[in-house]
């Protein structure tokens, strides 16, 4: 089992922020000191979202978020070992020759630590705040998979052309290429059982999936037999979780805490459902369980004001069992 660590929230507190010159740290500087601090820590890989607003699940929609590619792009600058990626990148915001020549310039500048992980997105709001056609579901998804043909071409191949109903390159140049070979590693996000994992068994190096439990069996099933229909070996799929992590003295504790940031539209019962919660053993247990069903690489996020005990505490108290 390997460990990644997300940061969702931007919003830190700077009361007793440390100073360059006369200036207060800005977000980013704050961002690479966790990142920095992850590398130290152990931890596998840093991902940031890619979102133009801030999610309910993170935090308020005014509350400040990162774009993204600049961000992995001065992260790669000042840091040595960690791999870095997005999870996950939304498919209608950037076109895929362009996100193509993007991840190039990542890789590169990275010295070949750019992982990326790309979905359909879902968020309609940030859609049309920001001026982008927001799809139907099966569209986004047709969207999907041409960016992922035209990403392998274009990072593998010489002047590839593709001609899609959504995309299109003509004798394309891609040029410096990825320092990975024979490309940097792709994840695709989401557990749509039907189409989404097919995707995956199709095109990708790992799935990204949210649930525990017989949900998350029933989805790693789906998983293997979209890889028998494509005559694809399940074992070559690098099987990832996103999970959020609260702490407590013990799991009545960490539930008290989860209740307090519940977004009012979603009850307790089903918020939960995807936390990895309670005190360190608890939390060892849980990852131990999700092991056991087949997941391989832990994303890790952590709920509430960011505390930079929580991922020393998970890499010291955790991460150490496995």
């Amino acid at each position: 089992m390997k460990f990644g660590y997300q940061q969702a929230s931007h919003t830190f507190d700077t009361s007793n922020a440390s100073t360059i010159g006369s200036k207060p740290s800005t977000i980013f500087q704050t961002l690479k000191q966790i990142a920095r601090e992850c590398e130290d820590q152990g931890y596998d890989s840093f991902w940031v979202m890619d979102h133009l607003l801030q999610i309910e699940l993170a935090g308020r929609r005014d509350e400040p978020i990162m774009e993204a590619y600049t961000t992995l792009a001065a992260l790669s600058a000042v840091t040595d070992k960690i791999k870095l990626g997005t999870l996950c990148t939304c498919v209608f915001f950037r076109n895929p020759a362009m996100l193509a020549k993007m991840g190039a310039s990542i890789d590169q500048i990275s010295n070949g630590r750019f992982w990326l992980g790309i979905g359909a997105g879902w968020y309609r709001e940030e859609a049309k705040q920001y001026g982008y056609v927001f799809e139907n579901d099966m569209e986004r998804l047709c969207m999907l998979e041409e960016s992922l043909q035209i990403l392998e071409k274009a990072w593998t191949e010489e002047n590839p052309t593709f001609h899609g109903r959504y995309y299109s390159i003509e004798n394309f140049t891609l040029s410096p290429k990825p320092v990975q070979k024979p490309r940097p590693p792709i994840l695709v996000g989401g557990g749509g059982e039907k189409v989404t994992l097919k995707l995956v068994a199709k095109y990708a190096d790992a799935c990204n999936l949210f649930p525990k439990g017989e949900e998350l069996k029933r989805k790693l099933d789906a998983l293997k037999e979209h890889c028998k229909s494509c005559g694809r070996d399940y074992r070559t799929i690098l099987k990832t979780k996103l999970a959020s992590v609260m702490f407590g003295r013990d799991k009545e504790d960490a539930m008290r805490k989860l209740d307090l940031y519940r977004p009012s539209w979603l009850d307790l019962e089903n918020y939960s459902s995807s936390f990895l919660y309670g005190n360190q053993a608890d939390i060892a247990k849980q990852v131990e369980e999700l092991q056991e069903i087949g997941i391989e690489y832990l994303i890790l996020n952590f709920r509430g004001k960011y505390d930079p005990e929580d991922k020393f505490s998970f890499s010291r108290d955790v991460m150490t069992s496995f």
